[in-house]
């Protein structure tokens, strides 16, 4: 039975590598950077260990910025988790690069209730290293709208994708079943693992105005 993600109201992504190749790959794109290559101790990462509520913790408090980035073992490590310190997160942004950049195969999912129309604002997107494979949206935006972007999946309910209400069209409960034919759980904190990564950007302010992630 579905429950809710981690972070409620924020959205989440997911590597389908483990946790240690996936921190290793992040470090190395965020320190190609031409602020970090110049001055290492900027970038500060961490080995954490225990229950992921406790890896959460350490993103508090959330933004402005992207200050920290947390990566969570999960799915007996075959799947690694990442969420950060934005407001909102930035999933999209991170997941898609970082599988731009290693040639991952990774997931963005957000899921949470829409301050307007009071239905559910949903995400899923597929990435496959430098290909975005499939996308599938219903938000508000002054108005409930539905999108998609690339072609279904096998597992996919297209029948629902035609009903009159577009709030109907995609689902909790939906993206709780395409997660699943993935081989991710992300509703349940039983698939998450005892281990992760934090990286922290932990320069002054006065050095943060010259670059940013």
């Amino acid at each position: 039975m579905r429950s809710e993600l981690p972070i409620v109201g924020r959205g989440m992504g997911f590597f389908k590598v483990n946790v240690a190749v996936a921190a290793e790959a992040l470090e190395r794109w965020r320190r190609s950077h031409a602020w970090f290559a110049k001055w290492p101790p900027g970038l500060v990462v961490e080995h954490l260990e225990g229950e992921l509520s406790s890896g959460v913790d350490r993103l508090l408090p959330f933004g402005p910025e992207r200050d920290r980035e947390l990566l969570w073992d999960c799915g007996d490590g075959q799947w690694t988790a990442y969420f950060d310190s934005m407001p909102a997160s930035d999933a999209v942004t991170a997941v898609r690069g970082l599988c731009r950049q290693a040639g991952f195969e990774g997931v963005v999912l957000s899921d949470r209730t829409s301050d307007y129309d009071g239905g559910r604002n949903l995400q899923f997107v597929l990435h496959k290293g430098k290909e975005t494979v499939r996308a599938i949206e219903s938000l508000w935006e002054g108005s409930r709208t539905f999108e998609t972007y690339g072609e279904p999946l096998s597992f996919e309910e297209t029948d629902r994708y035609t009903l009159r209400l577009k709030r109907e069209r995609l689902t909790s409960d939906m993206l709780e079943r395409y997660c699943a034919n993935l081989g991710l759980f992300p509703y349940h904190l039983s698939f998450y693992g005892q281990a992760g990564h934090l990286l922290s950007d932990v320069r002054t302010e006065f050095q943060r105005q010259s670059f940013r992630f």
